[in-house]
């Protein structure tokens, strides 16, 4: 049975090669140049110094430096056929097609393969922007950076949470990050909404830090006793933008330089390690620490790394060198927290000693020691300003003025808090527990806000859990009302009753009135009849009486109104907050409904990728299958040819030599019964080959469908949040 290779490889195109296969400079990018660059771009012609022609010449790049990096989707030689920059390629005729643009950018992404059987290339710098302003410490221009399309469905919900290892506040956005169980969990500073779950799968994180531009957070942690490492995250996104360091134990300090270059990590081995962000690779690995290292941070200019251990050492060292700065000696107990204020000019070191004291970097001389918490301080936070917060074994929390004069306490917490941040702004505080719970208090007078567990449910749980309060909230708003309206029947009624006595009172005066013009005609026309005299006086003095006590319970009641209108005024206040806030979870409800679109989006893109993945294997497969199908037909047919010509000559051959002819002409024969079962097997590995094609590219196509439907469904309703 002959198969058509044609026929059987059709369906393989049905998706575009760069969703299924290698994409490879062989088979893939040099036919590309070869169509359209080749004319100025090879050995005898290198216009630009750029010769095309191999892969070692596109790698090298020309007189403008290197076209392509590994997984850099920004290099020049996209751009440049793209027409999105100068100078545009090809020059003349028309620009590269879509399918062109898309492999060249396939593989780059796959790591600039040379063939099938290459190993993808990696890096040599980081996938994020390293470029910052001269002053890391200044604001970055533009939006402060915060989650977009960051997805929110937990890794892990656990029957209860467990203590939180540490809290981080972006030093621009209002966000902040959590410790989670084997996640870190994102929410909004001012609402305390959950905006976003960076998934952690290394093991549980311990140690976390912002970036001085907000854009980037690194998390350290990993499995105790077995394995550690760091990621770090573009906040913005989520995306997991580079790992690096390679523990045995778990990371529990952790910074990345502000040049993003390198990262510095701490753990139970008592060395300080530096490693390179392009590749991983260590840069030193520092024995000074005579216990484990508990807390480091670098400078926001970089130049600077501060590490404190479990044993009350600290040290200061050259930022990107490792070179030992400064020895700083005082504590008595382990370094619970490090810290540089924002202007790099002062180090702030905690410790279960109690006490809180800070260095300045000039001479390494201790400027300034607070007892801050007797039995041990267990967390420290600068804010923006100087000013800062400590949380204490004590179960308080203090916050603390620029000038080191304490501002406001907050005591009697639940729990030992395990970790303290600052907001932004220096207007909130939060704190965590060992019970896995978030406090959030204002600053100015120290008054609770709000309080959340590190253990956030499901997307659809929360969903159920707003949509049961959104359906109980009439009857709140109901309630409200009525309320409302008995507050205002209250001052209508009482409204009613003031008049009735103004009336009464102007009744009264009137009355006073005619009583002094009878008094006074008495007096004229009876001025010798004194019994007529005191009879008006005295009726006088009855309306006089009447009327004052009419004024008395007028004003009185006057004077009641106050509260009464001040009970209306709050129940209306409340009527309204019930209104807005139905509002706010209407918009609540369709932010968690689209936050689960995205989720769902993501899982079936999952999917739709690892159903690619199978069917790059498959046709991976089936191209194999089919080589070998044609070169086992090739070989048949020169083994038929021989065969033919064998035969020819036993026809003409003598007597003596016609027995060898047969000989060969029986293992020809032999041969060519071999190579065709071979390639029967052969063509029937192709049809069930075939057959898995057929099934998975319907499946990841369909998949591919439904995850852009979902994400587009996700688009539209959150612009209708908006």
């Amino acid at each position: 049975m002959e198969v058509s290779i044609k026929s059987l490889t059709l369906a393989l195109f049905l998706l575009p090669l760069s969703a299924w296969a290698k994409v490879t400079y062989d088979d893939h990018v040099l036919p590309i140049f070869e169509q359209a660059c080749l004319n100025c771009h090879n050995p005898d012609k290198t216009k630009g110094g750029l010769d095309l022609s191999t892969l070692g010449g596109t790698l090298k790049g020309g007189s403008g430096g290197k076209v392509v990096e590994t997984q850099d989707t920004s290099s020049s030689l996209l751009a440049v056929v793209k027409h999105a920059a100068e100078p545009k390629m090809p020059p003349e005729g028309e620009r590269l097609s879509k399918e062109q643009i898309d492999l060249l950018s396939a593989w780059i992404e796959g790591g600039l393969l040379e063939n099938s059987s290459s190993s993808a290339r990696k890096p040599s710098k980081p996938k994020f922007d390293l470029a910052l302003k001269s002053d890391p410490a200044a604001k970055p221009d533009g939006p402060p950076p915060m989650p977009e399309h960051v997805i929110q469905e937990p890794s892990i919900v656990a029957s209860q949470a467990s203590a939180v290892h540490d809290l981080a506040c972006s030093p621009w956005a209002p966000l902040l990050a959590i410790t989670g169980q084997k996640q870190v969990l994102l929410h909004h500073t001012q609402s305390l909404e959950l905006i976003g779950v960076l998934p952690f799968p290394e093991g549980d994180p311990v140690s976390l830090a912002f970036t001085p531009n907000g854009r980037y957070l690194i998390v350290g942690g990993g499995v105790p006793g077995k394995s550690g490492t760091t990621v770090t995250f573009d906040v913005t996104n989520g995306e997991r933008v580079l790992t690096a360091g390679r523990e045995f134990d778990a990371v529990i300090a952790v910074d990345l330089h502000p040049s993003l270059g390198q990262v510095a990590t701490g753990s139970p081995s008592r060395l300080i390690k530096l490693w390179k962000t392009d590749d991983g690779s260590s840069i030193a690995s520092i024995k000074k620490h005579t216990d484990w290292i508990t807390a480091l941070d670098y400078t926001p200019d970089g130049i600077l790394l501060g590490t404190g251990d479990r044993n009350g050492g600290v040290w200061v060292w050259e930022g990107e060198t490792g070179n030992e700065f400064h020895t700083l000696r005082g504590h008595q107990a382990g370094i619970t927290s490090l810290a540089f204020r924002a202007d790099s000019n002062v180090l702030a070191t905690a410790s279960e000693d109690g006490s809180v004291r800070f260095w300045e970097m000039n001479q390494g001389k201790e400027i300034k020691k607070l007892d801050a918490h007797p039995g041990g301080v267990m967390a420290f936070s600068w804010a923006r300003d100087g000013s800062f917060a400590t949380a204490g074994r004590n179960r308080t929390i203090r916050l603390w003025k620029p000038d080191f004069n304490q501002k406001q306490v907050i005591k009697d917490l639940k729990d030992i808090p395990t970790a303290v941040a600052l907001d932004t702004d220096g207007k909130r505080v939060f704190f965590s527990d060992y019970r896995g719970s978030v406090y959030v208090h204002g600053v100015e007078k120290g008054n609770p806000i709000g309080q959340f567990d590190a253990n956030p449910a499901t997307i659809a749980t929360r969903i159920a859990s707003l949509e049961k309060t959104i359906v109980e909230h009439p009857v709140k708003v109901s309630k409200a009302q009525q309320k409302q309206q008995q507050a205002k029947a209250k001052l209508t009624e009482r409204e009613e009753s003031i008049a009735k006595l103004q009336q009464n009172a102007k009744n009264s005066k009137e009355q006073v009135s005619a009583a002094e013009r009878k008094l006074a005609e008495v007096k004229k026309t009876q001025p010798t009849d004194p019994k007529a005299e005191a009879s008006a006086i005295a009726t006088l003095d009855d309306a006089r009486k009447k009327s004052s006590d009419i004024d008395r319970k007028v004003a009185k009641q006057s004077e009641s109104l106050k509260p009464l209108r001040e009970t209306l005024k709050e129940e209306t206040a409340a009527v309204d907050g019930l209104k807005k806030q139905r509002a706010s979870l209407d918009q609540k409800l369709i932010r968690l409904q689209a936050a689960g679109l995205n989720a769902q989006s993501m899982n079936v893109a999952k999917k739709a990728e690892a159903l690619s993945l199978a069917g790059a294997e498959a046709i991976e497969a089936f191209h194999l299958l089919a080589r070998g199908v044609e070169t086992s037909r090739k070989h048949i047919a020169t083994k038929r040819h021989e065969l033919s010509h064998a035969r020819q000559k036993l026809e003409t051959a003598e007597p003596d030599s016609a027995e060898e002819i047969e000989s060969v002409i029986a293992a020809l024969e032999a041969v060519i019964e071999e190579e065709s079962e071979k390639m029967r097997s052969l063509e029937a590995q192709l049809i069930r080959e075939r057959g898995l094609l057929d099934q998975q590219l319907p499946e990841a196509t369909a998949a591919q469908t439904e995850a852009e439907r979902l994400k587009a469904a996700y688009f539209s309703k959150l612009k209708s949040s908006s």
